[in-house]
């Protein structure tokens, strides 16, 4: 599952962890296409695509804990693989992980941001 090792705390960093967790996302639909593929099984669970802050990506359940540390991203991404073209459902992976980048960086400048807001008045 995705993780925040190290909260980033700056834009710069916030940016950082967008650009590396879209490199893992984009060679998972791109050079890895055929094993990300393969592992979004019709028969398995929900599964959801991760893009990891070190530039890797996994396919897994979502996050067991209540909430998740991070938003989590489209679940089921599996079920629709069999039902759609491979490329159409790859432009829809590619739809719901942008998303995710997005909600994942917003997240992240939020708690950064709330801290200090919330800092500046104690």
């Amino acid at each position: 599952m995705a993780s925040v090792s190290s909260s980033p705390r700056t834009v710069e960093e916030i940016f950082k962890d967008y650009s590396s967790r879209r490199g893992g996302i984009v060679r998972a639909l791109t050079d890895d296409v055929d094993e990300f593929y393969g592992l979004c099984d019709p028969e398995k669970d929900n599964l959801c695509l991760y893009g990891h802050s070190n530039e890797t990506w996994e396919v897994s359940l979502p996050a067991e804990e209540v909430p998740p540390e991070l938003p989590e991203p489209a679940l089921g991404i599996n079920f629709a693989r069999d039902g759609m073209t491979r490329s159409d459902w790859l432009s829809l992976i590619a739809v719901h992980s942008d998303c995710w980048l997005l909600s994942v960086a917003f997240y992240l400048g939020g708690i950064s941001f709330l801290g200090h807001a919330f800092s500046d008045c104690f």
